[in-house]
């Protein structure tokens, strides 16, 4: 059973409280089943109506957040644990983005739950002295929005193909989540999906 990230329109699965989190939310390929992870620090609940498909939803969630390094569920069973290297600040405006693209209805959702840069944990890549983030894209720009100027940031294994996109990041001089262009959150599905779609049938071929 695949498990799917949740989108903004999901509201008839999540409620948009849930929804603000962001890579929080998942759900079986069939919208029968659901999984909420609540984010505390570095840890993780899972909270679901369900015992089926778990392993698979905490794979799909820690690809969005690997920074986590414990996930329990609501009895406090671990469900999974891990050991990290320590997160540490760095300057949003050194961090390359891998994207093009920020969702606005995203991004006012970030806003609502970031408190401070300790809320923020980003996932990079160091590749010729400059620091690529792999994902927290729109998180970078809420911190921004909001006056940070740090996040902490953690060093993360990726495949190969993200340089490919950096790459095109930059021909689009999008050097700086500063650069990224803010769009709706249908605007932003249909041109960041087309992007990628037509990206991965040009490697194909």
């Amino acid at each position: 059973m695949k498990i799917l990230r949740a989108g903004a329109k999901d509201t008839d699965i999540f409620s948009k409280a849930e929804l603000a989190f962001g890579a929080c939310c998942f759900f079986s390929e069939n919208r029968e089943y659901k999984y909420f992870f609540e984010i505390e620090g570095r840890n993780a609940v899972l909270r679901s109506d369900t015992d089926k498909y778990i392993s698979e939803a905490i794979d799909e969630f820690l690809f969005y957040s690997g920074f986590i390094v414990e996930i329990k569920d609501c009895s406090g069973r671990v469900l999974f644990e891990k050991k990290q290297n320590e997160p540490y600040l760095y300057d949003i405006s050194k961090i390359q983005p891998s994207q093009f693209y920020i969702s606005q209805g995203k991004l006012e959702n970030c806003k609502k739950w970031i408190s401070g840069n300790e809320d923020i944990f980003v996932p990079i890549v160091i590749k010729d002295e400059t620091a690529i983030s792999l994902d927290g894209h729109t998180r970078l720009r809420a911190a921004l929005d909001l006056g940070y100027t740090c996040v902490y940031v953690y060093p993360e294994e990726c495949d190969e193909m993200i340089f490919h996109f950096v790459d095109e990041a930059i021909k689009r001089r999008i050097t700086n989540v500063f650069h990224m262009d803010i769009l709706s959150d249908e605007e932003y599905e249909i041109k960041w999906n087309k992007f990628c779609e037509d990206f991965f049938n040009s490697q194909a071929e």
